[in-house]
């Protein structure tokens, strides 16, 4: 026999194991890239899937879900409740069932953070459409409405600057 040879194999036989076990090496790499793509095929979908904003503002740091069962609106379209204020700023849930006429604030600048639903914004001649996660600024002065498009209510965050302590809604007709 000669040295080349493993003692008890043939060539033949070492070339078939060895052949044998690259293709069981290129299965497991084949496996394993197959799990990788999947594990980052999960990952991506969990990070673009729509994610429940938390709000942890006063009353609302015991859930979005527990604060909207404990103020139902009755036969209101709209129902605002102030559930924050600073020296800067107050804080309101509004809840829009139908649509908000168009009106404007002569003293306050206005944030609106869409927590539920979705619908179109008119802010002066623009219409934007919003759903929950958007964001959006409302210069005072500027008219505005909303219209829900969704099935259940629109819930946002309003945050008005300055706060806002007495009633600061003007009509303003078709968006003049």
């Amino acid at each position: 026999m000669s040295g080349a040879e493993p003692r008890g194999r043939s060539a033949s036989s070492s070339r078939a194991a060895s052949t044998s076990v690259s293709r069981a090496a290129r299965r497991v790499d084949a496996g394993a890239r197959a799990t990788r793509s999947s594990l980052l095929l999960a990952a991506l979908l969990v990070g673009c899937a729509a994610r429940v904003p938390e709000v942890a503002i006063g009353p609302l740091a015991d859930g979005l879900d527990a604060f909207l069962a404990a103020h139902v609106p009755a036969d209101e379209n709209i129902r605002a409740d102030r559930v924050a204020r600073t020296e800067t700023a107050s804080y309101h849930v509004v809840q829009v069932r139908d649509r908000e006429a168009p009106h404007r604030h002569a003293a306050h600048d206005l944030t609106v953070f869409v927590l539920r639903g979705r619908g179109t914004l008119t802010l002066g001649h623009t219409h934007i459409r919003l759903r929950a996660g958007d964001a959006v600024l409302i210069p005072r002065g500027t008219p505005h409405g909303f219209v829900n498009e969704g099935r259940g209510r629109a819930v946002t965050i309003a945050v008005f600057t300055p706060p806002l302590d007495a009633p600061d809604v003007v009509p303003a007709g078709e968006f003049d």
